[in-house]
């Protein structure tokens, strides 16, 4: 097949009909699409009828001159039909905007527009553009002066994907989702093919996650955030759910069962293999906070009468089943844990060695109910790659490994920041206007309330200096100041406890080392300030300049903001600790607290370095 000619679907939109004679009788609303193993090909033309106002179809065999330059009707329009949705044509311009997958390059992308094809007096569609180009030529034709917008997007590449390389998930078009079960696909990294299912919407994700392999779909779902996990589970029917999640490492089934519908998960427990449904329950009976709500139940134990020799044969029959093993953990009769050996201990050790002889005793565990911010702690403290977890008995009931920690903190990272911010991540998964209020009103009103105290304090500052308006010119520059540094030490102070608990036991050297870094900053501030009031006063450009003398006035300025930057950075970084230590989160408390009261004491100070000075100079 010759190709003759190629261009857009948004060129043909709005193109004129031609009747025999050359008249414009219509112009092209859109197309329908006749879908084939191949190539979708434009089917039916709809036509808006100048004369009647009305949309009229035409076939194909309809027209004299079918081409991409030009449509030319052997019909009049008034023996077309009119045009009526067809469920089983859809139309061209219902692709548009549509969310598919470039297998091409692993990316989730939208349609802007459709790339055209004629051979043989047939049209297909070869590809989509998803660049600006066809963003703009789509915006021309909807808005006033759009021919400029065209101009515009003319200057603009195309940026094309072969249609060959598209996969979709929408039922209408099924040769399209066909295309799922192709090998290419299936050996893409789950990381990958997560990227794609986040940016799918509901109906599509369980398309995509039914069309693959078990296995697949579950490392796949393990790679996406909560939200969309839950979303997909829930939306599964109970069997294809239990499928997937027997593959998932335990802990990380555990994890999604006890976020789902308590039914949901009892249906879905029932349907999973016995074996792993039991793993399954005992990570949920623990608090998900906590050691034995992160840790897993695959790990491998081993006797400390064991050879070298045994051991090695031991790893080969059960290392197929487990995930990561960094470790062997050593174990009496009685299974507790007497002792570890690491895996290249193991393989540089003589075969006839006993393990005992070879292990380390010195064993770093953690009890099954210590808090997984002291988890992360220890590991992160010891640079393990995994922790053995122990009950009171001393008996091994599971591991952490290191990427479980990673989840942890960034966890925990997250949650500090929406906690500094007066908000939280329950936020972002609710659109409505009631939950916003619900996380960020109650700090809000915090800082109003010291904003009266504030602007108290302002007005017996502007009424003790009456005529001094210069003073209170620079007020705003002096408190916001002191605010911004304060909420750097803070920042620094309750990140430091997120990711170092012993961070709680020097509050004196974190006091010091905050005063001589704010002492320092602020008298580099200080200084900037006070030779910018010179400026301004000597230049005039300060209301009432000739009431004080610019010396005092840069002085005053520079010397209050030295002193309200070092008490900012020492309360900034005292604060959190001294929450923490009344079991108060620093996190949640920290952010209005110091903003809110670093202003006061900004402002006092201000006052008292000016009183002073005045007096002075009085």
């Amino acid at each position: 097949m010759t190709l003759t000619r190629k261009t857009f679907l948004t060129d043909l939109i709005g193109a004129p009909i031609y009747d025999k004679a050359g008249s414009k009788v219509g112009r092209i609303v859109d197309f329908t699409l006749a879908l084939s193993n191949e190539q979708p090909c434009l089917d039916q033309t709809i036509i808006y009828d100048f004369e009647s106002g009305s949309e009229k179809v035409a076939k194909s065999y309809n027209f004299e001159l079918f081409t991409l330059k030009k449509f030319v009707l052997k019909v009049g329009l008034d023996q077309l039909a009119i045009y009526g949705k067809q469920t089983d044509r859809p139309e061209a311009t219902e692709l548009w905007d549509k969310a598919v997958i470039d297998t091409a390059n692993i990316r989730t992308v939208e349609i802007n527009d459709l790339v055209l094809e004629e051979a043989n007096g047939v049209i297909r569609v070869s590809g989509v553009d998803i660049g600006m180009r066809s963003a703009l030529m789509r915006l021309g034709n909807t808005v006033i002066f759009g021919s400029v917008l065209k101009r515009i997007g003319r200057f603009f590449e195309a940026d094309q994907v072969d249609w060959e390389k598209i996969v979709g998930c929408d039922e209408e078009f099924e040769t399209i989702t066909s295309k799922l079960s192709n090998e290419n696909f299936q050996n893409l990294h789950p990381a990958d093919l997560a990227d794609i299912l986040r940016d799918l919407d509901d109906d599509d994700r369980i398309s995509f996650i039914e069309n693959l392999d078990e296995e697949l779909a579950a490392d796949t779902i393990a790679e996406v955030d909560t939200e969309t996990q839950l979303n997909i589970i829930g939306n599964l029917d109970a069997k294809t759910a239990s499928d997937i999640i027997e593959e998932m490492d335990p802990d990380e089934a555990a994890d999604l069962l006890q976020e789902i519908d308590k039914d949901k998960a009892d249906e879905i427990l029932k349907h999973m293999d016995l074996n792993e449904a039991s793993d399954v329950k005992k990570l949920l009976a623990h608090d998900e906070y906590t050691a034995g709500g992160i840790m897993t139940t695959e790990y491998i134990a081993i006797f400390e009468d064991f050879t070298i020799e045994n051991t090695i044969s031991h790893l080969r029959l059960v290392a197929a089943d487990i995930e990561n093993i960094y470790y062997m953990y050593v174990i009496d009769t009685e299974e507790r844990l007497k002792g570890v050996i690491s895996i290249r201990d193991i393989f540089s050790s003589n075969v006839k060695q006993k393990v005992s002889e070879v292990m380390d005793d010195d064993v770093v565990s953690v009890h099954v109910n210590m808090p997984q911010e002291e988890v992360a702690a220890v590991v992160t403290k010891y640079d393990y790659m995994s922790v053995p977890v122990v009950n009171d008995d001393n008996q091994i009931i599971g591991v952490i490994t290191v990427d479980d920690v990673m989840d942890v903190l960034e966890e925990e990272a997250t949650e500090d920041i929406f906690k500094l911010a007066g908000t939280s991540d329950e936020e972002l998964a609710d659109d409505s206007p009631w939950q916003a209020c619900k996380s960020r009103l109650p700090w809000l009103l915090i800082t109003l309330c010291t904003g009266f105290i504030t602007s108290t304090i302002l007005k017996y500052f502007m009424a003790k200096f009456d005529g001094m308006i210069a003073l209170v010119f620079f007020v705003p520059v002096v408190t916001a100041m002191g605010g911004n540094t304060g909420v750097q030490s803070s920042t620094l102070a309750i990140r430091g406890l997120a990711v170092n608990p012993y961070a709680r036991d020097n509050l004196l050297k974190r006091l010091l080392k905050e005063i001589i870094a704010g002492a320092v900053m602020g008298g580099v501030c200080g200084f900037v300030v006070g030779a910018w009031a010179e400026y301004l006063i000597r230049s005039g450009s300060t209301p009432a300049a000739a009431q004080i003398s610019s010396l005092y006035l840069s002085m005053t300025v520079g010397i209050a903001m030295m002193a309200a930057m070092t008490f900012a950075a020492a309360f900034g970084a005292v604060i959190p600790l001294l929450f923490d230590k009344f079991k108060i989160d620093p996190a949640v408390a920290s952010g209005p607290f110091v903003t809110s009261f670093n202003d006061i004491f900004a402002l006092i100070i201000y006052y008292a370095v000016s009183t002073a000075f005045l007096a002075a100079y009085v």
